[in-house]
């Protein structure tokens, strides 16, 4: 039986895609996938987290990320007590774009995620108990605000904003605290990081080979693994972001736009937004329907 949990069941404001389980305790569950992210923390306890293809063991620390779509369950559990925390990367990427720049960011979310059915990932993130006794009250607090929206005014803000203050904990721990067995990780995450805060001009191939300390197809293929895409095609969809947002909030001629995110022609920036946009960078600020899809 393919068990898919979904959204709908569990946000019920479509426009605050934010909600805090608390499990204590937690059941085993088996195989199941949904179509929203969910951070994990394990707060006590311990047993088994598995995939289709790789297992690792939990234990009071343990913090991970699942993706929508991902098979996963947990069994050999011991009083395991957790939180989860179901969320919409949207609301993240829309709103608070520069937290694309920290390293943390890419590692936890983006990249090690995709490595939970790779047969040698067995250690995720592990927090100290220090840094428990600074997680577990925003998980707690976000957890009183979400489920106080329907009464209390201003309890999504204060959600999202706990929700902000966790990831940015949690992102700054990973990249400050590396693991000595999730250097390729750590290094890609550097990659993605660097690319995010450069769009305003093109980054070579060489430059994330020394940044990385990798060759140029080991380069290729862990970004074609964390994203679907080469470094140049990741960095182009990037900086036509940025040019969307200044389409939308300047008054920019398109050479001044085509400058100012980094190619010289603007008609190869022209060309380059159609490729990724579907549309010309004329018709995009023009179609102001499509800005609050």
């Amino acid at each position: 039986m393919n068990l898919k949990l979904l959204a709908s069941d569990y946000f019920y404001d479509p426009s605050f895609t934010l909600k805090v389980i608390d499990r204590d305790p937690e059941l085993p569950y088996p195989l199941h996938s949904h179509d929203f992210y969910e951070l994990v923390v394990i707060i006590s306890g311990s047993g088994t987290h598995f995939t289709k293809t790789n297992t690792f063991t939990l234990a009071p620390g343990t913090v991970f990320v699942i993706p929508p779509g991902l098979e996963h369950g947990y069994r050999n559990l011991k009083e395991v007590h957790l939180f989860n925390v179901l969320f919409d990367i949207n609301m993240l990427e829309d709103t608070f774009a520069d937290i694309r720049n920290m390293p943390g960011y890419h590692a936890l979310l983006r990249i090690e995620p995709g490595y939970h059915n790779e047969s040698g990932f067995s250690n995720p993130m592990q927090i100290s108990p220090a840094q428990m006794a600074e997680v577990l009250p925003l998980l707690e607090q976000m957890q009183s605000e979400c489920d106080s929206i329907e009464h209390d005014i201003g309890a999504k803000s204060l959600a999202i904003s706990y929700f902000i203050h966790l990831l940015v904990l949690l992102f700054r721990i990973k990249a400050e605290h590396p693991r000595k067995d999730n250097q390729t990780i750590m290094r890609l995450a550097e990659a993605l990081s660097f690319l995010e805060a450069n769009p305003d001009r093109s980054v070579s191939t060489q430059e994330l080979m020394e940044l990385t300390n990798m060759s140029a197809s080991t380069l290729n293929r862990h970004f074609q693994n964390a994203t679907g895409l080469s470094p140049v095609e990741f960095h182009i969809q990037r900086r036509i972001e940025y040019a969307c947002r200044l389409l939308r909030s300047s008054d920019y001629s398109m050479s001044q736009i085509a400058e100012a995110t980094g190619f010289n022609d603007a008609n190869y920036f022209s060309r380059q937004f159609k490729n990724v946009m579907g549309m010309s960078p004329r018709e995009y600020r023009n179609n102001r329907t499509i800005w609050y899809r």
